[in-house]
């Protein structure tokens, strides 16, 4: 209690320090005072009193300080007295203070952003009330589940409540003359009770509601121009008139995470529809209590509504909505890694910054040894030094986290506003919270160690004498010091990230040149999404199909269309099964399957290199046609012709196959013997979304009429028509990311280097302004005062490029995963340009140290000291 009492006065301490002064004054006073009364009852006149007073009491600043003391936390005493003294000590050097605090900036500003971007993506947290008792519940190792066993569950009351929702959901928005297709969240009428999620205008969904909708915020911001009054509007969503209930806070967060967003909630419509499981867990029941309860209630599930293929009861997952748990259960592992690979990244770059900064501390405590020499000759110990020149390397670590922290909110505000072009909406929400700052907190501390020990233990380890007599053992010339080794450890690092980074940059280039084994050149690509209730007859869908088909082919200039479940390098079916062929041979294969229509192979220019394309012979009730991939015949015929034969899937009745195209890519463009199957469009059963592929000499002329081909045969459908080479946005992204973010990361980090190089080399000039003035006054002629510098220059950016070819060479072997073929980790070119890139800023960083040489006075240099 004591000490609780003690520490209680010494904080009170820091925040009184005045008022505290001010009794301290007082009592001194008061005792002098008293002194001084009794010496002139003795007879001293009252002025010699008070003088003797003061004399027997003694110094009154030594008794304040030892009074003090017993107030004071020492060691934070020291702390914020080392910290003004750091704080004056830069303000008399600005440029360096200035140059540290760009360097930490930067390395810090990248480490923070991607930190942020890291935790809004991965570790989210739903806006959802009390998230920790929230779980999502698979059943018999399936992530959803149709809608009468969702009404089982709930029924059993397990939880406090349990919700559904289907994130693939997608409406047609009838907005003026058109229809625009539009990503939604299917949601049973509870979930918004359930979740507990806020709505910032109206109200949230309720139990019975029905064609009702809850929009986005971003969304409402741009279609209604932030109109509160939009709240009791009717939207026409899929031909149904839908009633605006609700709008979203800003800051709205999906049970889903990952940054998804759609344009608004709905109610889920149909009770033959799927939907993933969310459970409310009752207050003091532990996941464990309520996986068992669940697990006794799928067994009475199966026994009551049994499923032939799967027990429901056999692999039940039940996994909080956040955290590292959440990402195992959904399979994340790919996306950790990604954004681990960019954490890495940037704690390199937050190296370079920090050898920046550890370079300028070696070259300011170079030029202030004589003041260090004085503080240890008058009894400073070694300790005490190093923890004020720590303290300057923390003013400046502090000053650069500041600023970092202003760059992350200007890139972080960039990144909520920038949508990616994927299928599924996705919206950024990053703000600052606890986490952003905590992090930053280590990354200041940490990067004030790196930068700021190796300086303080060598500017206390220099020789009193020498210091005292200012004589630099720096002064000649030494080629290696900590400086160079900083440098080419500076350089070494630049090296690696540049190497990833026009890695992707080549991987780029190749993919946006190689051929897909498919014309995107002369292929536009039109996508209708139908109204699903207004076409449950396959009959109709084929009508319009056909219709559709007629009509483009009758617009001039259109050499051929033809219509496809799945476009190439935008959508993928993977199927894994077991097939038997007409010879006796049975193969498990793993293939990309699609539906194609007749024409499909002449508008895709994909060639047929035996046998035919589809017709329309084949057709509902004709025998089952297929045409397989050369992949295909190669891995399950061999070297026989398989045109003619039969492959029989599971128990399906064996199809014949007609024709053998050519490989071709079908979901990304790093694939490599890729097997494929196509089957006839009209002998499977057709969805809801067509997608027409037309082919002409100039796709882009033809959006427009194909657009109004297409809206003329039905006004309800949705209508997105785009050139095939736009289409390749998909495809394209992961090396368009992979280039802007490793290449920007690569060029800070390089002009970090470059800042390190410049410093290195323009201290070592100065400190060899006697030996080149000597030179000169020798005769010397500029080119070899030029070469002492250049010589210097590239002995450390060749030391530097070779590490750093020799660790990329190894360190990008996983960037493997995600090049076009052809294309190594190892490319030459790739470590050409690196090398080519880091000799130009080489030189640059060289040509003002080398001009300074050569501007050195010879009589001026002799006297230099």
């Amino acid at each position: 209690m004591n000490r609780l009492a003690e520490l209680f006065r010494k904080l009170k301490y820091l925040w009184r320090r005045k008022g505290l002064d001010e009794v301290l004054a007082s009592e001194e006073q008061f005792h002098i005072e008293m002194r001084a009364d009794e010496l002139e009852q003795t007879g001293i006149e009252r002025r010699e009193a008070l003088a003797q007073a003061r004399r027997e009491f003694g110094s009154s600043t030594r008794m304040r300080e030892e009074a003090r003391a017993g107030w004071q936390i020492r060691w934070l005493e020291d702390l914020g007295s080392d910290l003004r003294y750091a704080g004056r000590a830069l303000r008399r050097s600005p440029g360096f203070a200035a140059a540290a605090i760009f360097s930490l900036a930067l390395g810090i500003g990248a480490n923070t952003t991607i930190f942020s971007l890291t935790t809004e993506f991965l570790f989210s947290i739903p806006s959802a009330r009390e998230p920790d008792r929230l779980v999502s519940i698979r059943l018999g190792g399936n992530s959803h589940s149709p809608m009468p066993v969702y009404r089982f569950i709930s029924d059993a009351h397990i939880f406090d409540g349990l919700a559904g929702s289907y994130e693939e959901a997608e409406v047609n928005w009838r907005n003026g003359s058109g229809s625009t297709r539009l990503s939604v969240y299917r949601v049973t009428d509870n979930f918004f009770q359930v979740v507990g999620a806020p709505v910032a205008i109206g109200r949230p969904m309720l139990r019975g509601d029905r064609n009702v909708a809850i929009l986005e915020y971003t969304f409402w911001t741009n279609q209604f121009s932030a109109d509160p009054s939009v709240i009791g509007r009717t939207l026409i969503l899929d031909g149904e008139p839908h009633i605006v209930i609700g709008i979203l806070p800003r800051d709205h967060r999906t049970i889903l995470g990952f940054g998804f967003a759609p344009t608004m909630y709905l109610p889920v419509k149909d009770e033959n529809a799927i939907v993933a499981l969310l459970g409310r867990l009752p207050a003091g029941v532990s996941r464990q209590a309520a996986f068992a309860q669940l697990k006794s209630t799928c067994e009475e599930l199966d026994r009551v509504m049994p499923d032939p293929n799967f027990k429901r009861a056999s692999d039940i997952e039940m996994d909080p909505v956040a955290g590292i748990e959440r990402l195992k259960s959904m399979n994340a592992i790919p996306f950790t890694a990604f954004f681990g690979l960019l954490m890495a990244v940037a704690g390199l770059v937050l190296l370079i910054a920090c050898g920046n900064v550890a370079c300028l501390l070696l070259a300011r405590a170079s030029s202030r040894r004589q003041e260090l020499g004085i503080r240890l000759a008058i009894g400073a110990g070694r300790g005490r030094l190093i923890r004020q020149l720590l303290a300057e390397s923390l003013v400046l670590a502090l000053l650069g986290t500041a600023a970092a922290l202003a760059l992350n909110l200007w890139l972080t505000r960039i990144m909520n506003r920038f949508d990616l072009p994927l299928p599924i909406r996705l919206r950024l929400h990053i703000a600052p919270d606890w986490r952003l700052l905590g992090y930053a907190a280590v990354i200041a501390m940490g990067s004030a160690l790196v930068c700021g020990l190796f300086p303080a233990l060598k500017a206390t380890r220099a020789d009193v004498n020498s210091a005292l007599k200012a004589k630099d053992p720096d002064t000649g010339h030494k080629r290696w010091n900590m400086r160079s080794f900083l440098v080419v450890g500076q350089l070494t690092v630049s090296i690696l990230l540049l190497s990833a980074g026009f890695l992707f940059l080549r991987n780029l280039i190749e993919a946006t040149s190689m051929n897909p084994g498919f014309d995107v050149d002369h292929t536009l690509w039109a996508a209708m999404r139908l109204v699903p209730e207004e076409y449950r007859d396959q009959r109709k869908i084929q009508a319009l199909a056909g219709n559709a088909l007629d009509g483009l082919r009758a617009l001039p200039g259109v050499e051929a269309a033809a219509v496809a479940r799945i476009v190439p390098l935008n959508n993928q079916q993977t199927n894994f099964t077991t097939v038997r062929t007409d010879l006796g041979r049975k193969v498990y294969v793993k293939y990309k399957n699609n539906s194609v229509g007749p024409g499909y192979f002449r508008v895709m220019d994909i060639p047929i290199l035996a046998g035919r394309e589809f017709s329309t012979s084949d057709r509902a009730g004709a025998p089952a046609a297929i045409i397989i991939n050369e992949n295909f015949a190669r891995a399950v015929f061999g070297d026989v012709n398989p045109v003619g034969h039969s492959l029989r899937f599971d128990d399906l009745d064996p199809s014949t196959i007609v024709g053998v195209a050519r490989n071709s890519k079908y979901f990304t463009l790093g694939e490599e013997n890729t097997l494929a199957l196509y089957t006839a469009y009209a002998q499977e059963a057709a969805p809801d979304s067509l997608h027409f592929l037309v082919r002409t000499s100039s796709p882009r002329a033809f959006v427009k009429p194909v657009d109004r081909t297409l809206i003329r045969l039905d006004g309800t459908a949705a209508v997105e028509t785009k050139p095939m080479r736009d289409a390749l946005v998909v495809a394209l992204l992961p090396s368009r990311a992979g280039g802007v973010i490793l290449g920007s990361i690569g060029l800070l980090g390089l002009l970090l280097a470059s800042i390190g190089l410049y410093g290195v080399l323009a201290f070592t000039v100065s400190r060899r302004i006697r030996e080149i003035g000597l030179r000169v006054a020798l005769g010397a002629q500029p080119r070899s005062v030029l070469g002492l510098v250049f010589r210097d220059s590239f002995l450390l950016v060749g030391l530097g490029a070779l590490l750093g070819v020799g660790i990329a060479a190894v360190a990008t072997r996983p960037l493997a995963l995600f090049l076009v073929p052809g294309l190594s980790p190892r490319d030459p070119l790739t470590f050409g340009a690196v090398i080519a890139a880091l000799g130009v800023v080489a030189v640059v960083a060289t040509v003002g140290p080398a001009l300074r040489a050569l501007r050195v006075d010879p009589m001026t240099a002799l006297r230099y000291e």
